[in-house]
């Protein structure tokens, strides 16, 4: 139960921080002129919504390819661990109750008995084994996508801009309405 309220609890933080993130991305129009004005990110900025979650950077700064890759490898990597690491939990419990189940056959109970726990108890901790190393997996596959995307910001120049303009904002071509199209270009 605890479990699932700490997953739910990063997932929330996770949520908050990407649209807190992509907020910061859209700026309304100053004035009522209707000429298209175009918006840039500046290099510490893709810098910081990096470090803040790995391809957002890359995305503003107008890499769409590198950054959703990154952001979509991001998430099923941290899903992945947290899945795993919930599995982990669950398979640590059910063999702490065999463990003490066939400890209790000591006291009392016949061999028979004791040597289908026995085997119950390998087999658990064989998926104990697996669930650790699914984990472990998934743990480092995280570290990796964020050092990459981390390395890349920082040193392969993947917060440099990939193009002028951002953002544009342009009257509709109908005379009827008295609409802005907004299209922002990531």
């Amino acid at each position: 139960m605890e479990m699932r309220f700490k997953q739910r609890w990063h997932l929330v933080i996770l949520s908050s921080a990407l649209i807190l993130a992509s907020s910061q991305l859209l700026h309304a129009q100053e004035g009522t002129d209707t000429q298209s004005k175009a918006t840039a990110i500046s290099h510490s900025q893709a810098i910081a919504l990096s470090v803040a979650f790995p391809g957002l950077g890359q995305l503003t700064a107008g890499h769409r390819i590198k950054g959703t890759a990154l952001v979509a490898t991001g998430i099923a990597t941290i899903v992945g661990w947290l899945t795993s690491h919930a599995d982990y939990n669950t398979q640590a419990n059910q063999f702490a109750l065999e463990k003490e189940r066939y400890i209790s056959l000591q006291n009392g109970g016949s061999f028979d008995a004791a040597e289908k726990s026995w085997r119950r108890l390998g087999n658990l901790k064989s998926d104990l084994d697996g669930s650790h190393i699914r984990r472990r997996l998934f743990g480092v596959l995280a570290v990796g996508i964020y050092s990459y995307n981390l390395l890349d910001v920082l040193l392969l120049d993947g917060a440099s801009p990939a193009a002028k303009r951002r953002m544009r904002i342009a009257p509709l071509p109908q005379t009827r309405t008295s609409g802005v199209l907004l299209v922002a270009q990531f």
